[in-house]
């Protein structure tokens, strides 16, 4: 009989054990879906609050692992965004229209550019080597032509707008030009008549090729030297907002094509490029009106009326 008791005694342990387990497990997996985060009715779960981690810099994750000021900091900022965002959607356009619709326009935007950017990322691009080789020999200039370069030497005579009489200074000007083209020695002129900083100390040389239409240089300055016909010769005078310009002429660099290796890693970006704009167009057209549009045209009319144009 003794035995028979413990028996019974063992299975109502047991019974006891595995209703505790149960219930247990009841309890646990309900907190594992509770909010780990919950403030003013604002909540973060723990699949949230991981995918909220993972999005910080390995900077931030550190801070936060580290040191428990800079954890509280983080997630308050993260609770704060979503407390803004319930803010946002609770705007309506009853309370204030303005606000509200400049609201919806700017989400319907970052929605149409974030399901654009989903888009890209899942775009398989071909291969376009071939295309880049058939590219470079049919629009060589656009992807491998190297302009004709030049680099000169000047005179200036300053002269900046409001400070001096141009008039009174372009004879003088055109004096050292004369004597210039008479055979007068152009690092002598430069040395006595120059008001180049910049330059008067080096023999009036501009330490610069430039191709045509050069950035950053006063574009009168490049058109003349691109007008003189030979090295060594001169330029008419050359008037900028610096005043007076004599320009020589120092030497040229002639055009070329860089061979097709140095510029295909160029050209397959651009190709790609090309591909991917023309397949966010292809996607995008698929949220085009179809034929089976329905449109109330009298609304219409009484919407654009007032913007139409007075006949």
């Amino acid at each position: 009989m003794a035995s028979v008791f413990l028996c019974v005694e063992e299975v109502q342990r047991t019974v006891k054990r595995l209703i505790s387990i149960f219930f247990g497990v009841i309890l646990v997996l309900p907190a594992m879906a509770q909010n780990v985060i919950l403030d003013d009715d604002v909540g973060i779960d723990r699949e949230e609050l991981e995918r909220v981690v993972a999005s910080w810099t390995s900077q931030m994750q550190q801070a936060a692992a580290n040191d428990l000021g800079d954890r509280m900091e983080l997630l308050n900022l993260s609770l704060a965004n979503k407390k803004i965002a319930r803010a946002a959607q609770q705007m309506s356009p009853e309370a204030d229209p303005d606000v509200y619709w400049e609201y919806m326009f700017k989400l319907r935007n970052f929605q149409r550019r974030f399901m654009a950017e989903q888009f890209l990322d899942k775009l398989e691009i071909p291969d376009m080597s071939a295309l880049a080789a058939e590219r470079y020999e049919t629009e060589k200039d656009t992807y491998a032509l190297v302009p004709e370069h030049r680099i000169s030497s000047h005179i200036l005579f300053k002269c900046l707008p409001g400070e001096c009489n141009r008039n009174e200074l372009r004879p003088q000007a055109q004096a050292v030009l004369d004597e210039l083209l008479q055979g007068a020695d152009f690092a002598e002129m430069v040395e006595s008549h120059s008001q180049d900083p910049g330059s008067k100390d080096s023999g009036g040389v501009f330490n610069k090729w430039m191709k045509a239409g050069e950035p950053g240089v006063t574009p009168p300055y490049v058109w003349a030297l691109f007008q003189i016909d030979e090295e060594g010769h001169y330029s008419e005078l050359v008037e900028t907002q610096f005043g007076f310009h004599i320009i020589r002429l120092d030497g040229v660099k002639e055009h070329y094509y860089q061979p097709y290796e140095k510029v295909k890693l160029q050209i397959i970006d651009t190709l790609r490029t090309d591909y991917k704009k023309l397949a966010v167009k292809e996607y995008d057209a698929q949220f085009r009106m179809s034929d089976d549009v329905y449109i109330d045209g009298e609304a219409m009319d009484e919407i654009f009326l007032k913007y139409k144009t007075p006949e």
